[in-house]
């Protein structure tokens, strides 16, 4: 935050945990530009918006990505996942991957903040572009009714994800017309969060870059960010235990086998019919 309290701003890099998502779903090169925004933003959000609890964000856009969902916590575990992993599209007309195309112009950012007590708060806002960075921006003026730059990217290479990162700053209640100016000015120097990655900048330098001119006072430690899903085997044993006994046996003697797999991770739970009849001798 500024020692003047007129801004605040979050800042992560997310390489790992991007090229992480790109395997376990076997994202193509759109999916993969489209997801790493998506799960960048969540982790952006989740200190600003749920120091305790965790954001869902859905973009539900009429693209061929289909969905694009992501869970993501203040302690920086980030999961997510698209609906169609495959889709693949042309590039832009300025050559950057079509993530508005893939998601689509039309459609809704549906997002659920919930504060680890209460009902979780839920609010929906029109696509602004299917840009990510755009969305976001645009649910973050609707919501707080303040000013905010979000600037997030992925850069891919044949070998996978070379960079992914963002930043969002927030203009506070107390801001000037030099505060707004100040940033803007530093905007247009700015280039791509990505490519200042690549040069070798450091969070730090990359900050202070966007908020040159600004004293600013740390308000966390820096946390490490990672992909990482909720699933497990024994939450899979879990919900099989809820299914009717009948279900249970037909599904032992047709199938031989139950099989889940998680949205969110990919993971592929698997019990075999003794298992499945160990569960239902035990209803």
């Amino acid at each position: 935050m500024s020692s003047d309290g007129t801004i605040r701003a979050v800042i992560a890099t997310t390489t790992e945990l991007v090229e992480l998502a790109r395997q376990k779903h076997d994202l193509s090169f759109t999916a993969t530009a489209a997801l790493g925004r998506a799960l960048t933003a969540g982790a952006l959000l989740a200190p600003i918006l749920a120091r305790e609890g965790q954001v869902a964000l859905k973009f539900q856009g009429n693209g061929p990505l289909g969905r694009v969902v992501v869970d993501a916590s203040p302690r920086g575990t980030v999961r997510g996942y698209v609906e169609n992993p495959q889709v693949e599209l042309p590039l832009n007309s300025v050559g950057n991957f079509d993530v508005g195309g893939a998601i689509g112009q039309k459609g809704y950012l549906h997002v659920t903040i919930d504060h680890g007590f209460g009902e979780p708060q839920q609010s929906t806002v029109e696509l602004a572009s299917g840009e990510v960075g755009e969305d976001i921006n645009r649910y973050l003026v609707t919501s707080d009714q303040t000013g905010s730059i979000v600037v997030i990217g992925t850069h891919l290479n044949k070998n996978g994800v070379e960079a992914a990162g963002g930043l969002i700053v927030q203009l506070l209640p107390d801001h000037t017309e030099d505060t707004i100016c100040k940033i803007e000015n530093n905007i247009t120097t700015f280039g791509t969060f990505t490519f200042l990655m690549r040069r070798g900048m450091d969070l730090q330098t990359i900050l202070s870059r966007i908020l040159h001119g600004f004293d600013v006072t740390p308000l966390t430690e820096v946390k490490p960010v990672s992909f990482y899903c909720k699933c497990s085997r024994e939450r899979f044993l879990e919900a099989l235990k809820i299914l009717p006994h009948e279900d249970l046996m037909d599904m032992a003697e047709e199938d031989g086998k139950a099989e889940g797999r998680c949205q969110f991770c990919n993971e592929l739970y698997l019990v075999e019919k003794e298992g499945l009849l160990d569960i239902a001798r035990s209803k």
